[in-house]
């Protein structure tokens, strides 16, 4: 992956984690999809999210239902350049996180 990682591959703390299902309290596990601060602010994935999700927090927790995402994966592939790539790494591991979870879980760490 180009702007995603895994728990195993993270280095540091200054990454917004997409975890499975309600935050439960605890942060940086092995089936989340982390992206490191840099990135998401480079692609400016926040005004994305914020454009479909009025409650986003880029420095807190925000829940991403499937209908929200699919609108957010919409809008990103309508943007040129690199954010196609991003969202469609986020989104690959979304489609598998819908199989049995209602919602995600967007955590600003």
């Amino acid at each position: 992956m180009k702007y995603c990682c895994t728990e195993s591959d993270r280095k540091g703390t200054c990454y917004h984690e997409f975890q499975k299902g309600k935050f439960k309290g605890s942060f940086w596990k092995e089936d989340s999809l982390l992206m490191h601060d840099d990135n998401l602010y480079n692609l400016h994935l926040e005004d994305l999210f914020l454009s479909v999700v009025s409650s986003y927090d880029a420095c807190g927790e925000t829940e991403i239902d499937q209908e929200q995402w699919k609108e957010i994966y919409r809008r990103g592939l309508e943007i040129d350049g690199e954010i196609k790539i991003a969202i469609d790494e986020i989104n690959s591991w979304a489609k598998i996180v819908f199989e049995t979870n209602n919602i995600f879980t967007i955590l600003g760490l």
